[in-house]
């Protein structure tokens, strides 16, 4: 019987680098003969609830509060789960590119009381995990980069609703922040150095520290 395998999920606000690092820990696994997945969410291309989150970024949908919009994201994930299950029992190494800490990022950084925020996160949870029974992450590495940062590395690209708002970005950036530091599979990676953005290969090497220390590699 295959050892379990391990998920590992990467998370930022937009244009944190997230497609970036998670497809060269898929690549520097790969050459080491690592048995490995790799799943971006959303699947735009693959999954029906993921096209209705198209729509929803897209403004298309009208504004939706964070519990309905979750759903959708929800629904995604939830189609993708005997998949990614089936890789964990087979005992590959999982790489997701966003995934319920996206939710919580996203959808928190609307709320405004605390208590709002934490009931949003019970109840998304429940969702994810408890309904849904889809499974759970390892390891979060958390890509830390300001929003100056990203705002300049995204200027080339069709922006959507979330992308464009920087004060909304700034308030996604402090719920990621605050989460990093109270769960304990959550790993935070800074990815600048006086401000400037590190090189991709060099957050990579940051991050095989970090799979490293947690003894996931």
């Amino acid at each position: 019987m295959a050892k379990q395998g391990k998920l590992i999920v990467f998370e930022g606000i937009d244009g944190s680098g997230k497609t970036t690092q998670s497809t060269m820990l898929l690549k520097y696994l790969q050459s080491k003969k690592v048995p490995c997945a790799y799943v971006s969410f959303p699947r735009y291309e693959d999954s029906i609830w993921a096209q209705m989150v198209k729509k929803f970024l897209l403004g298309e949908l009208g504004k939706l509060d964070p519990y309905t919009a979750s759903m959708l994201y929800a629904g995604d994930r939830m189609s993708a789960s005997p998949q990614i299950s089936k890789w964990l029992a087979d005992g590959k190494m999982v790489i997701c590119n966003r995934y319920v800490g996206s939710n919580i990022g996203h959808m928190t950084a609307k709320l405004k009381t605390p208590a709002e925020r934490r009931k949003y996160i019970s109840w998304l949870e429940d969702l994810e995990y408890g309904e849904n029974k889809i499974p759970k992450e390892d390891l979060v590495v958390l890509l830390q980069v300001p929003v100056t940062q990203t705002k300049r590395l995204m200027g080339g690209r069709q922006l959507d609703i979330h992308e464009r708002d920087s004060a909304y970005q700034r308030e996604v950036y402090k719920v990621y922040d605050e989460i990093a530091k109270i769960r304990k599979n959550w790993v935070a990676v800074d990815c600048t150095k006086n401000e400037l953005f590190l090189t991709p290969d060099d957050i990579h090497k940051k991050i095989l520290a970090v799979l490293s220390a947690k003894k996931v590699l």
